[in-house]
């Protein structure tokens, strides 16, 4: 699938996409969420499990 087709799934302008993906861009998690879609995943944040010996702050 190239960028043109992938835009169009996402119902985003092909420059808009190119520009989510390029590393000198910061997206947003919604972004990144609407570009996750296709593939049915989405970002999420999970706490991290505190290591052994160590105490949460």
């Amino acid at each position: 699938m190239g960028v043109k087709e992938f835009a169009a799934k996402l119902r985003m302008a092909s420059p808009n996409v190119l520009r989510a993906i390029n590393p000198r861009h910061n997206p947003t998690q919604d972004t990144l969420n609407r570009l996750l879609r296709p593939f049915s995943l989405r970002l999420a944040l999970a706490p991290l499990a505190p290591s052994k010996g160590r105490r949460a702050p």
